[in-house]
């Protein structure tokens, strides 16, 4: 176990935003809802980089040496900049299927509170596959609450970042794409993944060296 970092309602708040900001759009569904993220794997990959910043940076500089697009690098630099590896990363353990951390807790209150409709695929009695609705009422919330608290707009623009990085991939695919880091990969079973600021650091440095 590892000393928890934020509450339970500060983890259902940052996912709240990752339901919001990473759902599918659906049209005419039966009981009116309109967003559908889907599955439980997506949604601990997903927090993972909202968690982990410096992860995500490396990711971007991963998209700015394939895309030739300087805002990727921007992006990343500025979170090395502002010291976010240091005061918003919220450490993860590595279980058998990457990064995790039970989030039944979190996500009862969502549910509780009619935000998130949790349904999903059984197979012999027990849910192989986990499938999130987001209701209107969620929707409407984050938009009040990101007005009324603007400290929570970085958990708004993070959470739509990360879903833009994430893109149409699903959970295993997401997963598999973190797992490319050896930091991630080589983390044993049972303990915290590490942070990697100190290579997104240089990695940022080789490229303005190169570009100079």
């Amino acid at each position: 176990m590892i000393p928890k970092t934020s509450s339970t309602l500060q983890d259902a708040i940052r996912l709240l935003y990752i339901f919001v900001n990473g759902a599918k759009p659906l049209e005419n569904h039966p009981e009116g809802y309109p967003g559908h993220f889907d599955g439980k794997a997506k949604l601990h990959a997903m927090d993972f980089w909202v968690r982990y910043p410096d992860f995500l940076a490396f990711e971007l500089l991963n998209r700015y040496e394939r895309d030739d697009d300087g805002r990727y690098f921007d992006l990343a630099k500025a979170i090395i900049d502002d010291q976010e590896p240091d005061l918003r990363s919220n450490p993860m353990i590595r279980y058998r299927f990457g990064a995790f951390e039970d989030l039944n807790e979190s996500l009862s209150i969502l549910i509780s509170k009619g935000l998130i409709i949790s349904d999903g695929e059984k197979n012999n009695g027990k849910i192989k596959h986990y499938d999130y609705y987001v209701t209107s009422s969620a929707y409407a919330l984050i938009a009040t609450a990101t007005k009324e608290h603007p400290i929570l707009e970085w958990y708004e623009k993070r959470s739509k970042l990360v879903k833009e990085i994430s893109g149409d991939l699903g959970g295993t695919a997401l997963k598999d794409l973190q797992y490319r880091h050896m930091e991630y990969a080589n983390t044993s079973l049972g303990t915290v993944i590490p942070s990697i600021k100190e290579e997104v650091k240089r990695r940022i440095n080789q490229i303005l060296v190169a570009n100079d």
